[in-house]
């Protein structure tokens, strides 16, 4: 796990970010072609809050949803042991993970309003979220989390890195306890066509992929 952007963490040599894309793309086809997944999620172009982690896992999951159809991308790379599928593979839908922008106009309106500073937020200070609220993508799916709220939560727990339980707590859980209904994505693949209704459900109309 490597740091926000300029930390020597990211200079780390096991560090995602400090990975050639080719190299964790091929992995990534790789999985595709043995999971065969209908529908593939990954973050947005920004990777959520500018994590280089997100980034470089969201360029490598791009260009491996392309090529995981292309026989000769990554071919022989990795072994395929007895019971495994081999072959390509071609996805059905690609979404981007994204965050609400209404939740971080709000969050920085709330912050600045019991005088904190909305550039320096998170556990470790290092999330600007005045400069998100000023990037906008598209909302092409929303999803009624409500039912699994409790099982998110306590996966986010594990995210010791993030602040784990604690960011349930205090004004930063209340702020995320009030945007916490609904996941949001924006669809890379297919393309979206004009006058389409945002999706309740990601895998609608996916059948499986070739």
């Amino acid at each position: 796990d490597s740091g926000m952007e300029g930390s020597p963490d990211n200079k780390h040599p096991q560090a995602l970010a400090a990975q050639p894309l080719e190299a964790v793309a091929a992995k990534v086809v790789h999985y595709i072609r043995q999971l065969q997944p209908q529908v593939v999620l990954t973050f947005d172009p920004i990777g959520g809050y500018r994590h280089p982690d997100h980034i470089a896992i969201h360029n490598a999951t791009l260009r491996a949803f392309e090529q995981a159809v292309n026989p000769d991308y990554a071919a022989g790379r990795f072994p395929v042991r007895p019971g495994q599928r081999r072959g390509v593979y071609a996805p059905q839908r690609l979404y981007f993970h994204t965050m609400p922008r209404s939740f971080i106009k709000f969050a920085v309106r709330l912050l600045r309003f019991f005088g904190k500073d909305p550039s320096r937020w998170g556990r470790n200070g290092d999330i600007d979220l005045a400069s998100l609220a000023e990037v906008d993508f598209p909302t092409h799916a929303r999803i009624d989390i409500r039912s699994v709220l409790d099982k998110k939560a306590l996966a986010s727990d594990c995210h010791s890195s993030q602040g784990g339980g604690q960011m349930r707590r205090g004004l930063t859980g209340k702020i995320l306890r009030l945007f916490s209904s609904s996941e949001t994505f924006m669809r890379a693949y297919p393309p979206v066509e004009k006058g389409e209704k945002v999706e309740r459900d990601l895998f609608t109309s996916s059948d499986g992929g070739m």
